[in-house]
């Protein structure tokens, strides 16, 4: 079965922002890190995610990087921000809302030029 390149780099987004998750953990709680830079830290693990996904997606493509890798950054948000409602609506709050998808739109317009850059495809 050939999935669209679209559903496989939000898949590798999606599970680069896990693995960072995973590994994050136990270095927290393990470390002497204060457990106050987890916000700060959830961000960026949030953007390198999207990153990813955007930079995959544009590679693949190899053309309209800043426009497909902001593309993935909302695929990216709205899916967070589904999961968000799923499980506690209460912690979308409308500050959160614009900072979040600022940074998804950011991070996979970063992730599509640098796509480009790494296309074989490119132009």
């Amino acid at each position: 079965m050939k999935l669209p390149i679209e559903l496989k780099g939000l898949g590798k987004g999606l599970l680069v922002s896990l693995v960072l998750c995973l590994l994050s953990a136990p270095v927290i709680y393990f470390s002497g890190l204060k457990e106050t830079i987890m916000p700060a830290l959830g961000n960026l693990i949030l953007a390198v995610g999207v990153f990813w996904c955007g930079c995959y997606v544009s590679k693949s493509y190899g053309s309209k990087g800043l426009l497909r890798g902001m593309t993935m950054g909302l695929t990216f948000f709205i899916l967070t921000l589904i999961a968000t409602f799923a499980f506690n609506s209460a912690l979308v709050g409308f500050k959160t809302f614009l900072y979040n998808l600022a940074l998804c739109l950011a991070a996979g317009g970063l992730g599509g030029i640098l796509g480009i850059g790494l296309s074989d495809k490119a132009i």
